[in-house]
């Protein structure tokens, strides 16, 4: 059977024991109704897994025995910011899901001028979220803010070493190109996504004033769900490529 993973916050764990409640209590003893004597695997973020065995079942709450901490190697070496202007709401589902699975850390959905429905369930996607880290092995949670213009974005995006715009009419930038920027020592990616309509020139350019150098995707036009994994994968390759040491996932 395969042990499952939880996520609690790091006040609920120590060397020796678990306490688990609220939504992840519900989800071991109501919906996989695991009994005492259950493996699972306990999170909190801190780059380690913790596996324990079901101890006790309270009312409201259960504890975990911690009988091994292994070191959770999944992580990207470097924060990873990922802007996704608001397509539809099937569509963001499986955006949000993707992106934990390629190890986006922050997630930053934005209004930009082809975006037609700007409405965002933060909670239904923080869930999607959750699920989507249990299933690829992930020891973080991904976080989401709540959906910001495009202007405010362009400003999340200058604060990382390396901002870039995937975008639809650019013939000539290659993110290979960029390589220099990959060897700092405090790496960190942010990379925009455009919405369904694409880019206006005038947003475009006002990513480029702002030192955000736009790429090509390659000669098609790719869907905004398929956008971001070619991105992210492209990061994480081209990283690991100028930090062969580093190591990377």
């Amino acid at each position: 059977m395969e042990i499952k993973r939880f996520f609690i916050p790091s006040e609920k764990i120590d060397k020796q024991c678990a306490v688990i409640d609220n939504d992840e209590f519900y989800h071991i003893v109501k919906v996989l109704r695991l009994k005492k004597g259950f493996k699972i695997v306990v999170c909190t973020g801190d780059g380690k897994d913790y596996y324990a065995t079901i101890d006790k079942i309270h009312d409201g709450y259960l504890t975990a025995a911690i009988h091994e901490t292994i070191v959770n190697d999944t992580e990207l070496p470097f924060k990873l910011t990922m802007l996704q202007a608001i397509p539809s709401k099937d569509k963001l589902e499986i955006i949000v899901q993707k992106a934990v699975e390629t190890g986006v850390s922050v997630f930053v959905p934005f209004i930009s001028t082809h975006v037609n429905d700007s409405r965002v369930n933060i909670e239904r996607l923080e869930k999607i979220i959750k699920e989507a880290a249990k299933q690829c092995g992930a020891n973080k949670l991904m976080r989401i803010i709540p959906p910001v213009d495009f202007e405010e974005a362009v400003n999340i995006a200058k604060k990382s070493f390396l901002p870039i715009i995937a975008y639809e009419k650019e013939t000539d930038g290659r993110l290979c190109k960029l390589s220099e920027r990959f060897k700092t020592k405090d790496f960190s990616a942010a990379f925009f996504v455009g919405p369904e309509g694409g880019f206006t020139d005038e947003e475009a350019s006002c990513a480029k004033d702002n030192g955000i150098a736009a790429i090509t995707l390659g000669k098609r036009i790719l869907r905004c769900e398929t956008a971001g994994v070619v991105v992210s994968a492209l990061i994480a390759s081209e990283y690991n490529r100028n930090n062969p040491a580093k190591g990377s996932v």
